[in-house]
């Protein structure tokens, strides 16, 4: 296995790894060359080349970052890999494309998550929720039934979202932000209840 990302991130990749005993013949990735070793006994490697695994997954939890190593490797012909933490409960009639989902997070019925998204540790969605590829939910989000979040979102720690609230494309909500409204593409939104501090192209 391939451990793309060798900051914060990926320590707790590495967790739930070994948790699956899913370490043997690890790799690492990352493109700073200031980093030398991963856990004390892992070489990490700064080209994308050379790697003996199949199969990576993405030690990394920004959007952006997310979508440009996960089609570096796929472009080396590598498989990606989907984290599954442990208590972690995911409906049957959810549909997730490619998502890691860490420790302790629900996932209720009919919710689909696009490619490359993450659900980080607590997180919690419910019923019909829809976000699209390369999002992150952070750590402890709630998110309601029917909310729609698009392509490169930011969910910060503790947020929550309103039911049937409609989300654009790479908008990043604050931590603890409560949103009541629907957000355009783009917008930075923070605080109780959440309003906008800016647009970025």
């Amino acid at each position: 296995m391939i451990i793309a990302g060798a900051g914060g991130h990926a320590l707790e990749v590495y967790d739930i790894l070994r948790s699956r005993d899913l370490l043997e013949g690890l790799e690492i990735y990352d493109a700073d060359e200031n980093k030398k070793l991963f856990k004390q006994s892992y070489a990490i490697k700064h080209q994308l080349s050379g790697f003996q695994s199949d199969h990576f997954c993405l030690g990394i939890g920004t959007p952006k970052s997310r979508e440009e190593l996960y089609t570096a490797f796929i472009a080396q012909g590598k498989k990606h890999f989907s984290l599954r933490g442990n208590q972690s409960e995911i409906s049957p009639d959810a549909f997730l494309d490619q998502v890691d989902v860490f420790h302790h997070c629900f996932i209720g019925p009919e919710v689909k998550i696009g490619k490359g998204s993450l659900v980080n540790t607590g997180a919690q969605i419910h019923h019909e929720v829809k976000i699209g590829a390369f999002s992150v939910i952070n750590p402890g989000a709630l998110v309601l039934g029917a909310v729609q979040i698009g392509d490169f979102c930011s969910i910060g720690a503790g947020a929550k979202i309103l039911p049937g609230i409609k989300i654009g494309n790479q908008v990043t909500i604050g931590a603890g932000a409560v949103v009541i409204r629907d957000v355009k593409d783009r917008e930075t939104v923070v605080g109780v209840p959440a309003k906008s501090v800016g647009s970025f192209k």
